[in-house]
């Protein structure tokens, strides 16, 4: 039985891309002060900085194929759309050597821009160590006009959170990480998405239009829960509750629903109810978000 593809198998192919990439010649592999590839890894993939003709980039080396994700690349909705980065994706891109020297079979290559801003993640864990409620209050705005916009989306993005979200220089919100998503063409669910993120009863059956409910409403309540009270959380942990809010007490989610009641937010309370709901599926979640967006909180 051949021995199974690993990150570190990647990464030495990487160190030799004049051997290893298929068709990306002129790619130039960025490393740090140390000499080290400029590397992040996922469950399923390691990705490199890289320069290819002048533009920063940044190249995604699966360890195994994906059924799902040229689909979702195929698809013209997800292709057009100004919610994520633009993507390329090149099947077989990567050869790995073998212990004699001989090429093995291709590993796939998504390529995206390298996003020059900070991720939502970021920018959360600058405010939360300033104190910094107006920034907060600012961000929560922010993602619920986004949030809003990936509901009317014909494709859901299956692995929403703050990682998953960088805030580009024009101060836009643009979604990255596509293997987890649904388009109408796919049937089966190849991820889950992360856990404190999801629901803690989503399952693979869930798979459709519905997936980023629950996320959305998480992540709304949380933004708008630190932004009335940024001590709720710390720049380490900048999630005061997550969704294990749904099966155990949690002091922070318990004051920040103690606000919004005492402020009359009937849009956040219904929210914050229904992160402990039992089901994954919110079918009024459009409704509440665009009431926040409609009466957004004062960042002044």
């Amino acid at each position: 039985m051949p021995r199974r593809t690993s990150l570190l198998d990647i990464y030495e192919a990487l160190e030799v891309p004049e051997r290893s990439f298929r068709t990306l010649k002129r790619i130039r592999l960025k490393r740090d002060l140390h000499g080290q590839l400029f590397t992040y890894t996922t469950n399923s993939a390691l990705i490199v900085k890289a320069d290819i003709d002048g533009e920063f980039c940044s190249v995604k080396c699966y360890v195994k194929p994906s059924h799902n994700l040229p689909l979702v690349l195929g698809d013209v909705a997800v292709a057009s759309s100004s919610l994520l980065l633009p993507a390329k994706y090149y099947p077989r891109e990567l050869t790995l050597l073998t212990a004699d020297g001989c090429p093995a079979d291709g590993h796939d290559v998504l390529i995206t821009p390298w996003a020059a801003g900070e991720s939502l993640n970021d920018e959360v864990r600058l405010a939360i160590r300033a104190h910094d409620g107006a920034a907060l209050a600012r961000l929560a705005t922010l993602f619920d006009r986004f949030a809003l916009a990936l509901l009317d989306a014909p494709f859901a993005h299956g692995d929403l959170k703050l990682d998953n979200m960088v805030i580009t220089a024009d101060g836009e919100l643009k979604l990255i990480d596509f293997d987890a998503m649904w388009t109408p063409r796919l049937t089966t669910c190849e991820e889950l998405g992360t856990t404190g993120y999801r629901h803690p009863l989503r399952t693979a059956d869930h798979f459709g239009p519905h997936i980023d409910d629950y996320p959305i409403a998480l992540i709304s309540v949380v933004l708008h829960a630190l932004a009335a009270n940024p001590d709720l959380a710390t720049e380490y942990e900048p999630l005061p509750f997550d969704s294990g809010v749904s099966y155990k007490p949690s002091a922070a989610f318990d004051a920040a629903v103690a606000r919004f009641r005492a402020e009359e937010n009937v849009a956040l309370v219904a929210l914050s109810e229904v992160l402990k709901g039992e089901s994954p599926i919110i079918p009024n979640i459009r409704e509440l978000i665009a009431e926040l967006v409609n009466s957004p909180i004062d960042a002044s």
